[in-house]
């Protein structure tokens, strides 16, 4: 009779437990659910890896209207609050540029190539935080006409090649954060039959799944680009855009002719079978290895080439910055030819990547730097040191001097840059104005034999004015300055107007700030600077 009566009484515990599991059950297939069909792809350790922390995040702040529900239901889901603190915002001030975010897998366990989930899911978890937002690629491209403003800490996140590791890991990220991303398809391998088995990348079908959602855009990266192509008699193999392809049947190298045909038909040809496939607008084209004609071993012409064939086809393209291409960040009326990209590399922390970020900012005037801290300074070539409030650029072992500039200054204008020099060794250092990049800029330039006066314009070099006298840059540290306001420059030396012109290029009407070492010897040139100060010229 006791037993039966302890059946009795623990029936009702014993259902409790069995409702609570099932609830839990249905709490994440629930999740699985709504993010169209990923309990096919899921892998148990993105469990704790990217659903729980990612749900947990749209759980404490209320984002998600599914979620919302399952907050209240669920209230003992707030696994982990980490990053769910003080998410900042959107900014109601208007970016002046945005930055272009590459990303290829996101992986599980490290291999050197590509991001860990943990990683790439705290450094969107930080940009959110500190109130950054996706854009559209759509709007990205008509603030790049000038035709909109978007908000100040806007950025577009991309993906190349259309993986899976792309995909899968990234969307709950996403819906999370209710943040958007654009995918750059190989169409000749997620339309083509063997993309339906492939393990790698995307097949159609989980293509238009993942557009389904509202938070993934398709755009090109070719079709039949992304393979190494036989480039010579011998066998050598080099990149399908930078080089004449050999043909084997005519035992010759292609035309000049031949290789624009070819050129132009991959690029159309994948831009007409993503639209065609997923019914949308295809406008953007992502350069395979970012190599647009400046990687040729055949073909030196491409690089004068290929843009121009890619402009026709697609009003946008994008590729990987580099040192002394310029700011990481794309400005308005820009060449939509060439839509920088930073690829963020796998072992940056969520820190190193706001850092970036925070760096390439547009900085305002009057601005005053004792390099207490890094705040932007990117090196061009050669070597950079920051060290008791001071900034030393030298040249290495391999070369005669180095460069560096200052993100975030593209847009100053009418500006007057003086500094503290001391010329450690070497015979010229000098000071530049009105940057763009390597290729473009105005600079003073001091040596032993005087100061020249000069601009960099499309890579020619030409002196505009010119004071010969001697001096003994070793002697002591020295001021420098240059004044640079539309067509008129002058170059100061230890607070003294040394020389100056009024016939700069107007192509060098805005930029940035930069200084420059030289010695014709190699590992023989540096310089210490300090006290940098930039005022506004009324």
């Amino acid at each position: 009779m006791g037993n039966e009566i302890n059946m009795i009484l623990n029936f009702p515990k014993k259902l409790f437990i069995i409702f609570a599991i099932l609830a839990i059950q249905g709490f994440f297939l629930y999740a699985f659910y709504i993010n169209e069909g990923l309990i096919f792809n899921f892998k148990i350790s993105y469990l704790t890896k990217v659903y729980l922390p990612s749900y947990t995040l749209s759980l404490n702040n209320f984002r998600l209207t599914a979620n919302n529900h399952l907050a209240s239901a669920f209230p003992a889901f707030n696994f982990n609050d980490t990053y769910s603190d003080n998410i900042s915002s959107v900014s109601d001030q208007y970016a002046k540029s945005i930055p272009v975010l590459l990303y290829h897998g996101i992986i599980e366990k490290p291999d050197g190539e590509n991001m860990l989930i943990d990683n790439f899911r705290d450094q969107m978890f930080a940009l959110k935080k500190a109130g950054w937002q996706t854009v559209s690629i759509e709007d990205f491209y008509k603030f790049m006409k000038g035709e909109k403003n978007l908000p100040e800490k806007s950025f577009l996140l991309t993906f190349d090649d259309g993986r899976k590791d792309s995909y899968y890991p990234v969307d709950p990220i996403l819906k999370a954060l209710d943040y958007n991303a654009a995918m750059f398809v190989i169409s000749g391998r997620s339309l083509g039959e063997e993309s339906k088995t492939s393990p790698f990348h995307l097949s159609e079908k989980e293509l238009k799944r993942m557009t389904k959602g509202g938070r993934w855009e398709i755009q090109s990266h070719g079709k039949d680009d992304h393979d190494f192509y036989k480039i010579s008699a011998d066998g050598s193999e080099g990149h399908f855009l930078s080089n004449k392809l050999w043909r084997e049947d005519e035992q010759r190298i292609e035309t000049e002719e031949e290789f624009k045909e070819r050129i132009y038909r991959d690029l159309a040809s994948s831009k007409n079978e993503l639209e065609s496939a997923f019914g949308i607008k295809v406008s953007g084209f992502a350069y395979p290895f970012g190599d647009f004609g400046q990687s040729s071993i055949n073909f030196h012409g491409a690089e004068s080439i290929v843009p121009d064939i890619v402009k026709s086809v697609y009003p946008l393209s994008f590729y990987q910055v580099w040192p002394g291409k310029g700011s990481s960040f794309n400005y308005p009326n820009e060449n939509g030819s060439f839509i920088k990209r930073i690829d963020v590399k796998p072992n940056w922390s969520s820190d190193n990547l706001m850092a970036v970020l925070d760096a390439a900012i547009e900085k305002s005037l009057p601005y005053m730097d004792n390099f207490a801290d890094y705040n932007g300074w990117i090196k061009t070539w050669g070597n950079v040191d920051f060290k008791d409030n001071s900034m030393i650029i030298s040249a290495p072992a391999s070369t005669t001097g180095s460069m560096v500039f200052f993100e975030g200054t593209d847009l100053w204008l009418n500006y007057v840059l003086k500094a503290d020099v001391y010329l450690g060794k070497g015979q010229t250092y000098s000071v530049i104005a009105g940057y763009k990049d390597n290729s473009n800029y105005v600079f003073c330039s001091f040596t032993p034999s005087g100061v020249r006066l000069e601009q960099m314009v499309r890579g020619e070099r030409k002196i505009l004015d010119e004071f010969k006298g001697k001096f003994d840059l070793l002697e002591k540290e020295k001021n420098i300055g240059i004044s640079f306001a539309g067509t008129d420059a002058a170059c100061y030396l230890n607070n003294k107007r040394v020389i100056d012109t009024s016939d700069i290029d107007e192509k060098l009407n805005k930029g940035g700030i930069g200084f420059k070492t030289w010695d014709p010897q190699l590992n023989n040139s540096e310089i210490t600077i300090k006290n940098v100060i930039v005022e506004k010229i009324k």
